[in-house]
């Protein structure tokens, strides 16, 4: 076998091993759109991630209070569930609270995506509040092999391609829904040709932050993440 038929072989099996990756992170979509949600709420100048980074150190509720304050929040205490509802935080004794292994790989997460992508394209992630249906939107027109347009360096997808996309989709409503928050967050871009565009760089930076959600997720003796208040709050969208 020469040395191009092994590469050749070598990509179809990683491209494999990566469309079976794919398709666990659609299946458990939910659960990681909630932890994603939970850490990168940009509400009191992004609250719950400063509260993860202090808890690095154990942190009494007294201190977290004057963060609270100084974040401009009225209150702290649902902010604290969320965390220790996913196992991010913990605490062993009355009013102190320090974050675990999960929350230290969470904000490691959330970091890297900074690096990858710049903050600015980061914060219009964050700020977009994706919704599992994004979630699974974006791995499906992520999985799909396309050539990219040098020229343009992003690939494009016309309305009918995105249409067919989307049929997993229980109403259309919510499809429209969904590519919007995608447009938000442009990850998906609408031009003036009709056609929507995806920009390779800025999608694989985001594929990879789900994937580091999904194996903190995994660690959860429930890998869907079946939490009593999983769905309070939680946008579908």
């Amino acid at each position: 076998m020469n040395e191009e038929n092994m590469t050749k072989e070598m990509e179809q099996h990683i491209n494999a091993l990566e469309g079976k990756v794919i398709k666990e992170i659609f299946k458990t979509a939910e659960g990681i759109a909630l932890l994603h949600q939970t850490i990168s709420s940009p509400r009191g100048d992004y609250f719950r991630r400063r509260l993860l980074q202090v808890l690095r150190t154990e942190v009494s509720t007294f201190d977290i209070k004057k963060l609270r304050s100084e974040a401009g929040l009225h209150e702290s205490q649902r902010h604290i569930n969320k965390l220790l509802d996913l196992k991010l935080i913990e605490t062993n004794q009355k009013d102190i609270y320090v974050r675990t292994n999960k929350g230290e790989e969470a904000v490691n997460a959330l970091r890297a995506l900074e690096t990858e992508l710049g903050r600015e394209e980061a914060g219009k992630i964050f700020s977009s509040f994706l919704g599992f249906n994004s979630v699974r939107f974006f791995l499906r027109v992520y999985g799909v092999k396309k050539e990219v347009d040098h020229e343009k360096k992003e690939i494009k997808f016309t309305p009918k391609e995105i249409g067919k996309l989307g049929l997993f989709l229980p109403r259309s409503i919510e499809g429209i829904a969904v590519i919007d928050k995608l447009s938000d967050a442009e990850l998906l871009i609408y031009e003036d040709d009709g056609n929507i565009y995806f920009n390779p760089k800025k999608a694989r930076g985001f594929y990879k932050y789900l994937k580091a959600l999904y194996q903190i997720s995994l660690s959860l003796s429930d890998p869907k993440m079946s939490l009593p208040r999983k769905l309070s709050g939680q946008s579908r969208n």
